[in-house]
């Protein structure tokens, strides 16, 4: 159980670190009115899971290999960002932005009673979330109902743990720079390895292309 602990962390891990920085702007955005933009943030995760939930019960009558195919998402949503971070020119362009960046008034500080609903963080959540729907989907499908209700479990956990640590943040804007440079320069292998071992757990490679 450990191994597939450490995998659901890291599928929820690299499925968001994105929208962390989302989580980030709205709580900034709302000040002291944060339990909204959790609770949107929880609704919105939610229905992720329910909805990867669903797609994987109905793909799971595939036959078996065949759902390891799914496998393929994660590694081209991986290889896909990949080739965003390390493109040539991506550099220039982070750094063009950046300058961009500093050479902006600060904001103003937000009123406590304003900033958005949790029905716009719910929504902004499920919006951004094609990338958890390719990694959660193969996820579920090669897994028995009982491990589904552990990941599922482990990504409620997850989600706590993630408002927590963008509320913290929120109050360190200095310690957003490292995770965001770090973070997706990490979230392509993070997703190739989600990939691989969908592949791997269902026996793909031998039933399929008897290999």
């Amino acid at each position: 159980m450990f191994s597939l602990a450490l995998l659901a962390v890291a599928a929820y891990a690299a499925t968001n670190i994105d929208n962390l920085f989302v989580l980030l702007a709205f709580l900034a955005e709302t000040g002291g009115q944060r339990r909204r933009v959790i609770a949107g943030q929880f609704a919105g995760s939610l229905t992720l899971i329910v909805g990867s939930i669903l797609l994987a019960a109905l793909l799971t009558r595939l036959p078996f290999g065949y759902v390891g195919l799914l496998g393929i998402l994660p590694i081209g949503v991986g290889l896909s960002k990949a080739w965003a971070r390390f493109r040539p020119g991506h550099v220039d362009q982070v750094q063009e932005a950046q300058a961009t960046a500093g050479t902006r008034a600060p904001a103003t500080p937000t009123k406590a009673g304003a900033g958005s609903s949790w029905w716009t963080v719910a929504c902004v959540a499920v919006a951004n979330g094609s990338d958890n729907l390719a990694v959660y989907v193969p996820l579920y499908a090669s897994h028995s109902h009982s491990e589904g209700m552990f990941i599922s479990l482990v990504f409620v956990v997850m989600i706590g743990l993630w408002c927590a640590g963008a509320v913290w943040l929120v109050e360190h804007p200095l310690l957003g720079a490292p995770i965001r440079r770090y973070g997706t320069a990490l979230l392509p292998l993070i997703l190739l390895v989600i990939g691989v071992s969908v592949i791997v757990n269902n026996d793909t490679l031998r039933i399929v292309f008897g290999i």
